[in-house]
C-alpha cells in the first residue's frame, strides 16, 4: 500500500520542438480516488500527428 503522505508523481514525455508542435492532445492519467490508485505515478499520454 502506498503511504498517504506520498503525493502523485507526474511522469513526463520529452520531445523536440518539432515533435512537440505536432502534439494533438495530452493528459495526465489519474485514478479517481486514493483507494483506486495503482501507483504513486500519474502517467502522461500524448497523441501526436506524425
Amino acid at each position: 500500500m502506498i503511504p498517504r503522505s506520498i503525493d502523485w508523481r507526474i511522469d513526463y514525455q520529452v520531445a523536440t520542438e518539432g515533435i512537440a508542435a505536432r502534439a494533438l492532445e495530452a493528459k495526465v492519467e489519474r485514478a479517481p480516488s486514493y483507494d483506486k490508485r495503482w501507483s504513486d505515478h500519474a502517467p502522461v499520454t500524448v497523441a501526436y500527428d506524425l
